[in-house]
């Protein structure tokens, strides 16, 4: 009975450092999917760069697209099942729309924006995401917003005020703001409406087949964009092994790698627990853009960054614990 006793505590104990362990690398790939996607904003300067955006966002789908629908067979290989196909027009539509807004207009706004402005305010900017969602959805959905998300998208949108006037209240006046600024705007708002649309298809959907349904579908709409862009003379003349380099980061790592490791998260923690890495994004974003790009953060994006963050930790964690 007592060796008995002792086995069953040995293997209490394997039991729990088992736990720890992947507890651990939960963590470490929560940490490392936000730095892949704080990396996606110095990534999209370096394509940018060389490519029009819309050949840029393009590429990068078309290789996400194909890794992602190559997960979701081998997955429902291994469990014997057929792939998931959309069975109803109201299905294929729901698809559709989350490419719409999720993989064309975020992109669109994405590069569009990065082109024309840095990689630190634009990891600034998209920060407000969260909040922005949790508005929509009270707006959209019937969803109610407490006081303090409120309070927190005030907050986050002044930051957001400061960096794109660039702490001068004259630009308000005289509405001289960086388009670049003014496009990326666009992008959190579009993610939001992903969002939304994305809580009804996960219904019929797991996550992984939604996102790659998603991706396919706002490649199919990024292509004949491109193909004008191109039409139009905005060809890319020279892409360097660099560029392709960026393409293949926003591809693998901020695309397919990081949406595999975050639905692990999700999956270990709870959406709220891993929520709160999101706020790791614009820190990576703006430290890799002074480390990689020489941007130099000036005092705005530092005081409307911490109001951005401040903002959204406080929207997020009241979202956790209301």
């Amino acid at each position: 009975m007592l060796q008995g006793l002792r086995r069953s505590g040995a293997d209490g104990r394997v039991t729990n450092d088992a736990q720890q362990a992947d507890r651990a690398g939960i963590y470490c790939k929560l940490v490392l999917t936000t730095f892949f996607w704080g990396g996606t904003f110095v990534a999209a300067r370096f394509a940018v760069h060389e490519a029009p955006p819309f050949f840029a966002a393009s590429c990068r789908f078309a290789i996400a697209a194909v890794v992602l629908m190559a997960l979701v067979a081998r997955q429902a290989q291994r469990r014997g099942e057929a792939v998931p196909v959309p069975r109803s027009l109201r299905e294929v539509l729901g698809l559709f729309f989350l490419g719409l807004t999720g993989i064309f207009c975020y992109n669109a706004f994405f590069f569009s924006g990065l082109k024309l402005t840095g990689a630190a305010n634009g990891s600034l900017i998209v920060a407000i995401n969260p909040l922005l969602t949790a508005v929509l959805s009270a707006w959209w959905l019937r969803e109610r917003i407490r006081p303090l998300q409120g309070a927190g998208l005030a907050v986050s949108l002044a930051g957001v005020g400061v960096i794109v006037t660039r702490g001068d209240p004259g630009v308000l006046r005289t509405l001289t703001f960086n388009h670049g600024d003014l496009l990326l705007l666009g992008a959190p708002l579009s993610w939001a409406a992903y969002s939304i649309l994305g809580k009804r298809a996960m219904g019929t959907f797991s996550p992984l087949v939604a996102t790659a349904y998603a991706a396919l579908s706002g490649t199919l709409l990024l292509i004949p964009a491109a193909a004008l862009e191109a039409l139009g003379g905005a060809g890319p003349h020279h892409f360097s092994i660099l560029g392709w380099v960026a393409i293949l980061q926003l591809a693998l790592l901020g695309t397919v790698a990081g949406f595999v490791w975050w639905y692990e998260g999700v999956q270990a923690l709870g959406a709220s627990r891993a929520a709160l890495f999101v706020n790791l994004v614009p820190l990576f974003g703006t430290l890799l853009a002074a480390l990689l790009l020489g941007e130099r953060l000036g005092w705005p994006q530092l005081w409307g960054g911490m109001l951005v963050i401040a903002g959204v930790c406080g929207g997020t964690v009241r979202l956790k614990t209301g």
